[in-house]
């Protein structure tokens, strides 16, 4: 961790700051402009010049300011991820699109625009867009790592959750926050080689001569009281108040998403990322590309459960009982590799060269070719592409007993892979170990998960031959 002192050495004023609200309604205006002048490009590439084309352009300039405006896209993303605000981005233009089809169909003029201009416009402007952010933020992270347009922040409280924010306020230079020292009644010694500058009672009036930008209070849920000391002190100046509650040290956190019931704040801290329209980007992904899978596999699934029927009595497909969403019940598919057919209710767990397997049934576990039919449970809606694995009930029953939050990763579908399983998480868990580190995998998965991580893990599965990772 850098000492205090060099931080401070390297500080310089930033000069964008006074500009922000003007490049920010240039960029609003930028992207409007950019959807018009590919839409008209396109046209005249395609040589499809359309009767209200002049209409149109005008319209989608407009809607796009104020409909990029309404999901959020126009704000500081200093502290947020790259693939965070990509998401955002192709949301805005996911619900753009939608708006401009159903008023293009009540006007009953969609026929007026060829489906190849559009499908391709539709494509690539929210792909330039996105290059365009990672390239934007990019050389603002590397103008920040120099020192400039920096924000300077104080933290109130040294303890446990302060030491964590300064050390990442430190590993991430990018975000351009300064951190002058903490201010904490009790702790007097440096912290992490950030000095302390006063008790609690000092930070107002500190803030008052420092002209400080950022606050973050990181102070314990017992110190209500001088929270809200602070909070009416700090409201004569404008400096940004940053709460950071200590309930988020807890594992089991998920969600954290805050909402208002009426007038009250209402946070959210066990509950499931895939919700609203979520849940219809994450349905669309799954039936896309698994009828895909399907489609081109579908000789294969025959040549497998020829296979299956013609070298082993017993039924082609194995049907077992697991826990899906909310830990609902649903049977799941595979292709029987046993001489048994055990459900979710008596179950014994495969291991290494299991005397039940077939001969052919241990060469399609070996590839992971057993579980093909899963792709069947996608299109059903039981299953997912990517999401905790499912596992028989009765080592469900088993594991909630024994590992805190297990039960938490039936807050999705499950998934034909997950993150457990692409990195390395996969067949038998014969140790109590194995298992809490796959259910961590889990409820990471549920705290990061977007499309693009969905696509990530994925990819990582593939490339990483993560489905062959334990496979017996």
């Amino acid at each position: 961790m850098k000492p205090f002192i060099n931080q401070r050495a390297q500080h310089k004023s930033g000069k964008l700051r006074p500009y922000e609200p003007l490049l920010m309604t240039l960029l609003r205006v930028w992207d409007a402009l950019l959807g018009v002048v590919f839409f008209i490009g396109l046209s005249v590439i395609f040589h499809r010049f359309m009767p209200h084309i002049r209409e149109a352009v005008f319209f989608i300039f407009f809607i796009t300011m104020v409909f990029f405006h309404a999901v959020g896209l126009y704000r500081s993303w200093r502290f947020s991820s790259f693939q965070y605000e990509i998401y955002q981005i192709f949301f805005g233009c996911f619900i753009l699109y939608t708006f401009l089809f159903l008023v293009g169909y009540f006007l009953k003029v969609s026929h007026e625009f060829p489906r190849s201009v559009v499908i391709i416009w539709m494509v690539i402007w929210p792909i330039v867009m996105a290059t365009e952010r990672v390239l934007i933020r990019t050389i603002l992270r590397r103008y920040r790592k120099k020192g400039h347009n920096v924000r300077r922040a104080v933290i109130a409280g040294a303890g446990k959750m302060g030491k964590q924010l300064a050390h990442l306020i430190t590993e991430n230079s990018w975000s351009g926050a300064l951190l002058m020292g903490f201010f904490d009644d009790k702790v007097k010694r440096p912290v992490g080689g950030y000095p302390i500058l006063g008790d609690l009672n000092d930070l107002p009036e500190y803030v008052k001569k420092q002209k400080l930008d950022i606050v973050y209070l990181a102070l314990p849920m017992k110190k209500e009281p001088k929270i809200q000391s602070l909070l009416r002190e700090l409201a004569d100046s404008t400096v940004s108040i940053h709460f950071i509650p200590d309930i988020f040290f807890l594992d089991l956190i998920l969600g954290g998403s805050l909402t208002y019931f009426e007038n009250i704040p209402v946070i959210a801290l066990l509950d499931t990322p895939i919700r609203g329209i979520n849940t219809l980007f994450k349905r669309v992904e799954d039936l896309a590309l698994a009828s895909i899978v399907l489609l081109l596999a579908s000789p294969l699934l025959i040549a497998i459960a020829l296979g299956v029927k013609f070298t082993s009595r017993g039924p082609i497909l194995f049907k077992q009982w697991r826990y899906g969403l909310n830990a609902q019940p649903i049977k799941i598919y595979k292709f029987r590799t046993m001489n048994v057919c055990e459900d979710g209710y008596a179950f014994t767990q495969a291991t290494k060269d299991d005397p039940r397997l077939t001969r052919f049934g241990a060469f399609l576990r070996r590839y992971s070719l057993d579980e093909l039919p899963q792709f069947i449970n996608v299109i059903q809606g039981r299953m997912s592409l990517v999401g905790p694995r499912p596992h028989p009930v009765a080592m469900n029953e088993e594991y909630r007993k024994l590992v805190p939050g297990y039960m938490l990763r039936h807050k999705v579908k499950p998934g034909i892979t997950g993150l457990a399983q692409a990195n390395g998480f996969r067949g038998e868990t014969d140790t109590l170990d194995k298992i809490e580190k796959r259910v961590d995998y889990d409820l990471e998965y549920l705290r990061q998960w977007s499309l693009l991580f969905d696509l990530k893990i994925l990819a990582q599965t593939l490339l990483n031959h993560a489905w062959r990772t334990n496979a017996y």
